[in-house]
C-alpha cells in the first residue's frame, strides 16, 4: 500500500479519471439507453401478453357459463320432450284399451244376443218336436 502512495503520479490519475469519465458518458448513450429501451419493451410485451391472457381467461369463463345455460335448457327440453312423450303413450295406451273394451263389449253383447235367440229356436224346436 505504501508503494502505491509512493508511486501515485497526477497526471496518470487525472487521464484515468477523464478516460473512465468519457467510457461512461459512451456506455450511456450507446449501451445504457438501448438497453433500457430493450427491457422496457419487454417489459410492455410482457404486460400486454399478461393482459391478452386475462381477455382470453375471462371469455373463456363467459363461453363455460353460456355453454352451462345451454346445456341446463338443453336438459330442460329433453325433460320436456320425455314427458311429453310419456303422457302420448299414456293416451294411445287408455285409448286403445278404451276401445279394445268397447270391441270386447259389443262382441259379448253380440255373442250373447246369438246364443239367446239360438236357445229360443232350439227351445221352440224342442217344443215343436215335442209335440
Amino acid at each position: 500500500m505504501e508503494k502505491l502512495i509512493n508511486e501515485f503520479s497526477v497526471g496518470l490519475f487525472f487521464w484515468q479519471a477523464v478516460v473512465f469519465i468519457l467510457l461512461l458518458f459512451l456506455l450511456r448513450k450507446f449501451a445504457w439507453t438501448p438497453i433500457l429501451n430493450a427491457v422496457n419493451e419487454r417489459e410492455q410485451g410482457i404486460k400486454d401478453a399478461l393482459d391478452a391472457a386475462q381477455k382470453a381467461k375471462l371469455e373463456m369463463a363467459n363461453l363455460q357459463a353460456d355453454n352451462e345455460k345451454l346445456l341446463q335448457e338443453a336438459r330442460a327440453e329433453r325433460e320436456a320432450m320425455i314427458k311429453e312423450a310419456r303422457e302420448i303413450k299414456a293416451s294411445m295406451i287408455a285409448g286403445a284399451k278404451d276401445e279394445a273394451q268397447a270391441e270386447a263389449s259389443k262382441a259379448i253383447a253380440g255373442c250373447t244376443g246369438n246364443h239367446r235367440g239360438r236357445e229360443k229356436s232350439s227351445c221352440c224346436r224342442i217344443k215343436a218336436n215335442s209335440s
